[in-house]
């Protein structure tokens, strides 16, 4: 069944980087968005291969003081999260990162 079929959450927690405390976190509901960030943010889910990343997860890359970002997925009673590296981001998930991490930031 397609994300569009049932409701969800998700969730960016963003940890690490330079400075200690920087930490920046977000949750979205589907029920929440209006059709067009909805529909924009589920094709995110779909092409990064969420479900299949997160029995990937942690995916890890080089460098010291790089963020860590932890995205979790609900829905249909099951959570799935991925936890990467900001240097092993898979360019499959960089636009569903990038969408929430934005969404971050405009909330603060």
């Amino acid at each position: 069944m397609g994300v569009e079929r049932q409701p969800w959450t998700m969730a960016l927690q963003r940890t690490g980087g330079l400075f200690a405390g920087a930490e920046l976190t977000t949750s979205v509901r589907s029920a929440d968005l209006d059709d067009e960030s909805r529909e924009a943010l589920e094709r995110h889910i779909e092409q990064a291969g969420f479900e299949q990343l997160a029995q990937r997860s942690p995916i890890t890359g080089p460098g010291a003081d790089m963020y860590q970002y932890e995205v979790t997925l609900e829905r249909g009673g099951r959570r799935s999260s991925v936890v990467v590296s900001q240097t092993a981001v898979p360019d499959s998930l960089r636009p569903l990162v990038e969408w929430l991490e934005q969404r971050a930031i405009d909330e603060q």
